[in-house]
């Protein structure tokens, strides 16, 4: 009986680890689509009124940080946060996909790309808040040309 326990777990913890890895992925996914979709209707969701959509996608650390930099002078970012770019693509809102993902010791690593040619890319570092998955932080993926094939 305990070898068969033993043996379903070996065999589910696997199930169970990509099941939760699909979960953070489905979280980028909407959230980014629900955030360009925002600003395409010039709604800039971590201006004015705090927005309770932003709480269910972003932890409250990161989201304290921006409220912050936000109302500050002091503070002065060339690109938004999320996208990390400063205008965003006519077909980005529309065409969100997540490419990959992987997984270091702080965060699971979920890669979107923005438009049909999805020549952008962010990387949004999610961990778990109080079981949800939640983004972290956000850095861009850089696109390198492959020379080879020219």
């Amino acid at each position: 009986m305990i070898r068969l326990l033993i043996l379903l777990f070996f065999i589910s913890s696997p199930a169970l680890a990509v099941s939760d890895i699909n979960n953070a992925t489905k979280v980028a996914l909407e959230f980014n689509t629900w955030y360009l979709q925002q600003i395409e209707k010039d709604v800039y969701p971590l201006l004015g009124s705090r927005s309770p959509e932003m709480s269910e996608y972003v932890t409250a650390e990161t989201l304290g940080k921006l409220h912050k930099a936000v109302n500050s002078d002091d503070e002065f970012y060339d690109a938004d946060f999320f996208t990390r770019s400063q205008d965003i693509g006519a077909d980005w809102p529309k065409n969100v996909t997540v490419v990959s993902s992987d997984l270091d010791p702080v965060c699971l690593n979920v890669y979107v790309a923005y438009g049909k040619d999805m020549s952008h890319t962010v990387i949004d570092c999610m961990v778990k808040e109080k079981g949800k998955w939640k983004i972290q932080s956000v850095a861009q993926q850089a696109i390198v040309p492959n020379e080879n094939l020219k």
